[in-house]
């Protein structure tokens, strides 16, 4: 249980009610105190043990964080406290702090009135509950990692990481690259692994979750570090690691022979489907940067030691794509939008398969705009598009030009991808600044988005280090 007490409110009343007691001492028993109000207000119910609610200057007496959809707010137990000597009402009845449940499910107002019987004060409780499928707030402005371009999020235990890196020059070096953690989402600090001297940075590689373990897997590095330490041109990444506790790292596919291993590649789409990983896309690596997108199929069957490459059959109009996000939807798989290599041309189609060989392009009656590095996850039942990057076709005389497009929009689908409705009440907050690029970690019905890459309003490139935290239902 969390209450609200406003600290200097609190003093200066106390110290009323004390001075007011000790003149009082001195007068007949007839000299009652004519202080009143609320020092304190919540609720005993633990489904409300994590949320504040404040008494604002104007009565109302609300929780900032608003409860999930659907709460059930019509028995709960308010506990408080107020001035000594005051009595607390709702209508004519007295009430006790913590003694009853009581319906919370529209406003209740309470009235308490001071001692002498004559002053009193009104307050409006509203629980306040959110009226659509998500409540945000913002936990950090700068959540304290690194301005990493390349970034992805998971969570081991009860801590959330991120992992990336910022690639420098060519044959100069200034790369960057790490592992950070928290315990809340809200400060990281760096985790100490030695695992970025032979994974070299990672960038673009996808996450995935395998039983009890984190698996990282692929990517690419600007640093080949036998032979050019930090400045080298760098190369392609087919490697899974595997970790229980984000710190010690094991290389799973240590002992497999190349056959036995994808082809290298950065910025690929992997999902887990009953126990088997699934991996496509991503593009192929030379001279120290992504080159063409990649449109192979593979499947792991013993948590990424080995694999296989599938003989997919995406049909004849499917295009060859990386940035792209495969997930598992009620049993099958979801290869979700994405883009080619330079010159870019976005997508917003899906195509779905229940064995990554036979895959059926879904008929989007309603799509959300065409776009790759954005987030995509599954949460009762619905398919979530989260921000991203596209772009668009801008004409200034004869000149046609293509310019990026950030999104922070919110896009759901409950029917498989068919439609898909853009959400307004609930959707990503004010002050969520448009991005692709960012990190997201789904434990049960909380997200939470870090980082990202978007534009300033001069339209410099920006890296985002903050953190945000979403409430699903």
């Amino acid at each position: 249980m969390k209450v609200f007490k406003n600290s200097w409110n609190v003093v200066l009343l106390l110290c009323a009610v004390v001075f007011s007691g000790a003149l009082s001492s001195c007068s007949d028993d007839e000299n009652l105190s004519d202080l009143t109000g609320f020092l304190s207000f919540g609720f005993s119910d633990e489904a409300l043990k994590d949320y504040e609610f404040t008494i604002g200057d104007n009565g109302i007496i609300t929780n900032q964080i608003a409860l999930p959809y659907g709460f059930d707010a019509s028995s709960l137990t308010p506990v408080f406290s107020s001035v000594p000597m005051s009595s607390v009402y709702v209508g004519d009845a007295q009430q006790t702090s913590g003694s009853a449940a009581m319906d919370f499910s529209s406003e209740v107002v309470y009235k308490v009135v001071a001692e002498n019987g004559t002053n009193q004060v009104s307050y409006t409780v509203v629980v306040n509950v959110a009226k659509d499928i998500t409540a945000w707030s913002n936990l950090a402005p700068d959540a304290k990692f690194p301005d990493y371009t390349s970034l992805v999020g998971f969570k081991i235990g009860e801590k959330y990481f991120v992992m990336g890196g910022k690639k420098g020059a060519s044959g100069i070096g200034g790369h960057t690259y790490g592992i950070h953690s928290s315990t809340d989402g809200t400060e990281f600090s760096a985790v100490n692994t030695n695992i970025f001297k032979e994974y070299g940075m990672g960038l673009g590689a996808a996450a995935v979750k395998h039983g009890n373990k984190q698996l990282l897997i692929g990517g690419y590095t600007p640093s080949d570090y036998e032979v050019w330490g930090e400045t080298g041109n760098g190369y392609g990444i087919n490697t899974v690691w595997s970790s229980e506790d984000g710190e010690t790292w094991t290389k799973v596919n240590e002992g497999a022979s190349d056959e036995q291993k994808f082809t290298a590649r950065t910025n690929a789409s992997v999902a887990n489907l009953n126990g088997d990983l699934y991996l496509t896309g991503g593009y192929s690596v030379g001279f120290g940067a992504p080159q063409g997108a990649m449109n192979d199929v593979w499947k792991s069957t013993d948590g990424g030691a080995t694999w296989s490459t599938l003989d997919a059959q995406f049909g004849e109009d499917f295009v060859a794509r990386a940035d792209s996000k495969l997930i598992v939807y009620k049993d099958e798989l979801y290869l979700i939008g994405g883009r080619t290599k330079f010159p870019y041309n976005y997508f917003n189609e899906i195509y779905k398969s229940a064995d990554g060989i036979s895959w059926t392009k879904v008929d989007v009656a309603a799509p959300f705009a065409a776009r790759a590095s954005f987030s995509c996850f599954v949460y009762n039942d619905r398919m979530y598009v989260l921000a991203g990057l596209g772009n668009k076709e801008v004409t200034e005389g004869e000149t046609t030009t293509s310019v990026d497009v950030f999104y922070n929009d919110l896009w759901v689908s409950e029917d498989g991808g068919v439609n898909w409705t853009e959400m307004k009440t609930g959707a990503l907050p004010e002050g969520f600044a448009a991005r692709y690029g960012q990190a997201i970690v789904v434990d049960g019905n909380t997200i939470h988005i870090f980082g990202g890459n978007g534009q300033d309003a001069e339209g410099s490139a920006k890296v985002y280090t903050d953190a945000w935290k979403g409430t699903l239902n």
